[in-house]
């Protein structure tokens, strides 16, 4: 084989040898490019289920919430009229006491007048009888007659005494039970005033997290897409370097055949000149 068969065979064996190296180093690129898009898919369609099931437990958390608010200030709110209704209750109580008291008030004047109509009989009867036995009302007579006058008066007085302490025990048992309602229906409505202010900062908590979940949800999608779109971009330049590496390959087979070509056109010429 002469040299120019050499260098032919050293020539072809240069530009396989590239091709070759072209060839794998395309093939790498484009079956990395693929793996990495498929990555950045794969990656996409994870992130976007994770911030779906995010959402949802986050929303039926919320939710959930917002049904126990709204239930504690309807508890509140029954709270408050259950204590009305007591007060209310413990009203028409101390009306029945102070009117009961009133009856025994006027049962007393009324028992009074009773015993003073019997006294006035009597005196009476007394009298008469005094009077038919032609006994004067002077001396002993009008000693007993003012006895038994005194002994009826004292028993209107006990009678009175017994009444306004029997009535008089009502009205400040009523006045009492008016005291204590007031106070606990005061304590009440100041709880359930507490208990609804409470049930609705939950519920605006509630609502705010479940509005918080939207925007989570939104957040975390868009950046599953920059992430796929940036996954993307490192697939499409992997790609494109698997395009560089063949052009760079091409370009060198070009520069080994014009190297010999070069090399063969010199040798003539200078075969011709000799």
């Amino acid at each position: 084989m002469g040299a120019d068969g050499g260098l032919i065979a050293m020539a072809a064996v240069s530009v396989l040898a590239t091709a070759a190296s072209t060839g794998v180093a395309m093939y790498s690129a484009s079956e990395q490019s693929k793996s990495q898009a498929a990555i950045a898919e794969y990656n996409r369609i994870a992130n976007e289920q994770n911030a779906a099931w995010q959402r949802m437990a986050a929303e039926r958390a919320a939710q959930a919430e917002q049904f126990n608010s709204q239930m504690a200030m309807f508890n509140a709110q029954a709270q408050a009229d259950q204590a009305n209704m007591n007060n209310v209750l413990v009203q028409q109580q101390a009306q029945q006491l102070r009117a009961a008291a009133d009856g025994e008030d006027r049962q007393a004047r009324e028992q009074a007048d009773r015993i003073r109509a019997e006294k006035a009989r009597i005196l009476g009867l007394q009298r008469s009888q005094y009077a038919k036995g032609g006994v004067t009302t002077e001396g002993s007579p009008l000693a007993v007659l003012a006895d038994t006058a005194n002994l009826y008066e004292m028993q209107v007085a006990d009678t009175k005494l017994l009444a306004n302490l029997s009535s008089e025990k009502k009205r400040y048992e009523a006045g009492m039970n008016e005291l204590v309602g007031q106070f606990n229906l005061n304590s009440d409505l100041f709880a359930s005033a507490m208990n609804k202010k409470a049930a609705e900062i939950s519920f605006q908590d509630a609502q705010f997290t479940e509005k918080a979940a939207g925007a989570g949800y939104r957040i975390a999608m868009r950046q599953a897409a920059i992430e796929q779109m940036a996954g993307n971009a490192t697939a499409r330049a992997t790609a494109m370097g698997g395009y560089t590496a063949l052009a760079s390959g091409i370009g060198s087979a070009a520069n080994t055949g014009m190297s010999y070509y070069g090399y063969k056109g010199s040798t003539t010429k200078q075969g011709a000149i000799g």
